[in-house]
């Protein structure tokens, strides 16, 4: 984003540590327009008049709007927003969903990750779209555990793990190897945008994560693998799991939403269950449910359902 540039921003963040990302687009001299979450009406309106040229919202809330564009025959794809930038929890840059994204608004996707308790958006995409650069090099340093024992693990190029930041010269309440409980996969290297330092992006929350026979399972994995079968499937999942334990006895229940007027193709789910099996080493039973009947969120999708 450029000075007189307009930007739409959908988070409800008022003076708490979270406003501070809204108030920088004030401060690099964008023209914010806040509208909030709850009314997609109203923010498609603010859209189609005030023309911004960018939209900040959660990818659910991104995906939502797309479905609901096209249910109330608003053309998203010909608006003015030619960037949307998406933030608040993982999927942004899963390749399928991204390329979802991007389809349904005619916009370039890029997404970034903070958290309050060390700083809002500290991680972000350039234009190359290739992981989320450090925009805080010595004000916060990264590390990567590992989140079963907590032991260290090198900070190296393709490494995964937890990422534990400290505060560097935060001076009134500063916090030392905090865990954020985003489990994230590393990239180093320069960059083709030209920045050196680390990127990551984000698998999923550890907290969400399930582990069935030994083997680590992220919900938001398993809904990129789904993705990849649209337009079957409208991308949308649950995973369903028996017990509420973080270890699940196999084979571990997802529900898959079929798209719009969609009919389920035969094997259809067969093929799925194979995806998931080949690409995340885990055994499913996938239960295909109508287009809808999975829940849509204006804020952060719920990805498992106990």
């Amino acid at each position: 984003m450029e000075p007189g540039e307009r930007i739409v921003s959908t988070y409800n963040a008022g003076p708490f540590a979270a406003g501070a990302a809204l108030a920088s687009f004030e401060r690099i001299g964008l023209t914010h327009v806040p509208v909030g979450t709850g009314n997609s009406e109203r923010l498609v309106r603010a859209i189609e008049l005030l023309r911004p040229d960018a939209a900040v919202l959660t990818p659910s809330y991104a995906a939502h709007l797309v479905e609901w564009a096209d249910a109330h025959d608003v053309d998203l794809r010909g608006s003015s927003v030619e960037r949307v930038l998406v933030a608040g929890e993982p999927g942004g840059g899963e390749p399928a969903f991204r390329a979802e994204l991007e389809e349904g608004w005619g916009a370039r996707v890029t997404e970034a990750m903070g958290i309050g308790d060390i700083g809002v958006s500290l991680w972000g995409e350039c234009e190359e779209q290739d992981g989320m650069h450090l925009g805080a090099r010595g004000f916060v340093h990264p590390e990567l555990i590992d989140p079963e024992t907590g032991s260290a693990l090198e900070l190296r190029d393709g490494a995964s793990g937890e990422l534990v930041l400290s505060h560097l010269r935060h001076r009134a309440a500063p916090l030392l190897r905090f865990r954020t409980r985003d489990h994230v996969q590393v990239r180093l290297g320069r960059c083709a945008c030209g920045r050196t330092g680390p990127r990551v992006r984000c698998v999923g929350r550890t907290d969400d994560m399930l582990i069935v026979r030994g083997v680590n399972v992220f919900p938001s994995a398993v809904r990129e693998v789904v993705s990849a079968f649209a337009p079957e499937v409208s991308g949308h999942i649950r995973v369903r799991p028996r017990s509420g334990d973080v270890k699940q006895e196999p084979p571990l229940p997802v529900s898959v939403e079929l798209a719009r007027e969609g009919t389920a193709r035969p094997g259809l789910a067969d093929a799925i269950r194979e995806r998931l099996r080949s690409t995340l080493v885990v055994q499913t039973t996938v239960e295909l449910v109508p287009w809808g009947s999975l829940g849509r969120s204006e804020y952060k999708s719920k990805l498992v359902e106990h």
